[in-house]
């Protein structure tokens, strides 16, 4: 705090006798506080402090009038002090008013809030003289605006409480719906959510004339694997054609695990280039699922048979997709394996359509 040590002339009752000043102590002596004026020292010495002091501390007024029995700091509470010093100087630095509360400690009974506001008086120098203000009696106030703080905490309390419960809820329910969706082996979407997505792209294409493309895909020697090494050694397999399958995926397409040794992918494209596409990826899932698995009696060559379906041009809807699909991969397997099928590769004149069949290295 600044202390500039200004001396004044000693002010107290009685001193001035005008209307104005007895008005304002009659209007001040019917409330619940006090008017003062002091120096800026580090006693905060008073020059004038009004009867309202004894009202609300006990303590004479004239106790510290030039601090004659106690300064006034005294009468403030010791754990308050740095927030009216730092209040006060705040304040003067700005040339404002201040505004603070803080307990006084009485004579008799236990300390009681007020609320002080006040300011610096400065000469036409621009030097500081005193200082003066207003304090007033806010214990009943504190009472109510401690219980709407302590309100507002427990709300803010409840309100975070009931939030992490809400988020709690939202992650099990987003937990359960992933459960419901996907694979507990591979974390693929599983037959329930392909079916769903299914649905929606024939939907979504047979608005807007795109083509949807969708690959059954079916391990080679999936079964020596499981029979050979065991389930554990069939578990790790299918998480590793899970991880490949994905590599191969764009944003837009979609791969599923159908149960057992087979898969699912699901993609929309533009009507010409859906073709082309779909044995595009049809070759490198051929590719990246031709797996050898360490055996005792010699590596065991894991492939896939893939059977390409499209819509709409050979299915009219998502069964009949569906269907085609399976089709093609069932005729791929009994023809050989490792290999994808297409409906397009039929030869149209045969009574019974034979599907040609292309056969990876």
């Amino acid at each position: 705090m600044k202390h500039d040590g200004v001396s004044v002339p000693t002010a107290g009752p009685g001193v001035y006798h005008d209307e104005r000043l007895d008005a304002l102590l009659s209007i001040t002596g019917r409330m619940d506080g006090y008017l003062y004026r002091c120096r800026n020292d580090a006693s905060y010495t008073m020059l004038y402090i009004s009867d309202g002091i004894f009202t609300v501390s006990g303590y004479r007024p004239s106790d510290f009038i030039h601090n004659a029995v106690r300064d006034y700091v005294s009468a403030i509470h010791p754990d308050d002090l740095p927030s009216v010093y730092a209040a006060v100087d705040a304040a003067l630095e700005a040339r404002c008013n201040w505004n603070v509360d803080y307990r006084i400690v009485p004579r008799v009974g236990e300390p009681l809030w007020v609320r002080e506001i006040g300011g610096g008086v400065w000469d036409k120098a621009g030097e500081l003289e005193f200082l003066e203000g207003f304090v007033v009696d806010i214990s009943d106030r504190k009472v109510v605006e401690d219980l709407n703080a302590q309100l507002v905490l427990d709300l803010k309390t409840a309100n975070e409480e009931l939030s992490a419960q809400k988020r709690e809820i939202e992650v099990a329910k987003q937990q359960s719906d992933h459960s419901a969706n996907h694979d507990a082996l591979t974390d693929l979407p599983n037959r329930r959510a392909f079916h769903n997505e299914l649905k929606s792209v024939v939907a979504r294409c047979g608005a807007t004339g795109e083509a949807a493309g969708l690959l059954f895909i079916d391990l080679d020697r999936f079964k020596e694997v499981n029979d050979t090494l065991g389930h554990e050694a069939g578990d790790a397999l299918l998480q590793r054609v899970s991880s490949q399958l994905r590599s191969i995926l764009r944003s837009a397409d979609f791969v599923a695990r159908l149960g057992g040794d087979e898969f699912a992918f699901l993609f929309s494209a533009d009507t010409e280039l859906a073709r082309q596409k779909a044995v595009r990826v049809a070759e490198r899932i051929l590719e990246r699922l031709r797996i050898k698995v360490p055996a005792p009696n010699g590596a065991i060559q894991v492939g896939c048979t893939v059977g390409v379906a499209m819509y709409p041009a050979e299915a009219g809807d998502s069964e009949a997709l569906i269907a085609l699909a399976d089709r093609l991969m069932y005729i791929g397997k009994k023809s050989g394996r490792n290999r994808l099928v297409t409906a397009s590769e039929m030869a149209p004149q045969q009574p019974s359509p034979r599907p040609r069949l292309r056969k990876t290295a």
